[in-house]
């Protein structure tokens, strides 16, 4: 993968070549949002948008197909590595990412409203087949899965995004900056304003009876990036090595929602606290 970013950065030809590829070939159009986002933090919003331009024409045939994720991350990724060149500040990014996500996610609605409807309505039939005791409460509730159904496709364009420019600046750091992405991960705190107004917003949409459930899972990312972040950080100043972050990932793979509520909760309380400044260096 280092190899490819430094192939995408020896000339605009090579960048193209890698965009335009990646967007035509399907489930891979990260990568193409990725080499558009590492042009755009290395040499700007110009040249950036050189690479965008051609690696929306595959983009752009996705869409007429029904597919408008491809554009959507394309885009999206271009716009926060803007963000990220001129502010060098991931809450910052992660803030413009929201809104990106929730504007993407009502036009997305207003344009491909009928694919998605299908596409909940073939999940709901999964479910019945699945669970066939639940079909009247399947029924009953349909509006209710479709907002939840709408809400993991917009989460999923909201980690893409990130992800896309995290590895662009992964490419950016090995090449240039050794160690300094990590750096910016390890600081990675919000301020309290930011958290709190995800909490008041996550508890809003939960107790709003189903109506805002589209709404949580997209704020309560932000928050699990940010104990992410705090566990890293803590790992590596006390030099506790590897082994105890793959103990994480593997425990929020088997118990999701518990590790995923310890790691907003801890999140939430960093962000006033600050944990990793009261936690001592290794020696």
């Amino acid at each position: 993968m280092d190899a490819l970013a430094q192939f995408v950065l020896k000339g605009r030809t090579q960048a193209i070549v890698v965009a335009v590829l990646a967007a035509l070939l399907p489930l891979l159009f990260w990568i193409s949002a990725a080499a558009v986002s590492l042009v755009a933090l290395r040499k700007g919003a110009t040249e950036g948008s050189y690479i965008l331009v051609w690696a929306l024409i595959p983009a752009i045939m996705w869409s007429r197909q029904g597919d408008y994720s491809p554009m959507i991350v394309i885009v999206g990724s271009y716009i926060l590595a803007l963000v990220l060149r001129s502010t060098v500040s991931w809450q910052r990014v992660i803030q413009v990412a929201l809104v990106l996500t929730l504007a993407a996610g009502f036009m997305q609605q207003q344009f491909n409203g009928d694919a998605l409807a299908q596409v909940v309505q073939g999940v709901q039939k999964l479910l019945m087949q699945k669970t066939p005791g639940t079909s009247e409460y399947l029924s009953s509730e349909s509006q209710w899965l479709l907002q939840a159904t709408l809400g993991v496709f917009d989460t999923l364009h909201f980690a893409m995004m990130l992800s896309s420019v995290l590895l662009a600046r992964r490419w950016q750091s090995v090449l240039y900056n050794p160690g300094g992405l990590q750096q910016e991960f390890h600081q990675l705190r919000f301020s309290p304003l930011f958290a709190l107004a995800l909490i008041a917003l996550i508890i809003i949409a939960t107790s709003s009876g189903g109506e805002f459930i589209r709404w949580v899972p997209i704020m309560v990312a932000p928050l699990v990036i940010s104990g992410l972040a705090l566990a890293h950080g803590s790992v590596a100043k006390r030099s506790l090595g590897r082994s105890w972050l793959v103990a994480l990932y593997v425990s929020a793979f088997l118990l999701g929602p518990y590790v995923i509520t310890m790691l907003v909760i801890l999140a939430a309380i960093d962000t006033f606290v600050d944990i990793r400044n009261k936690i001592p260096a290794s020696q």
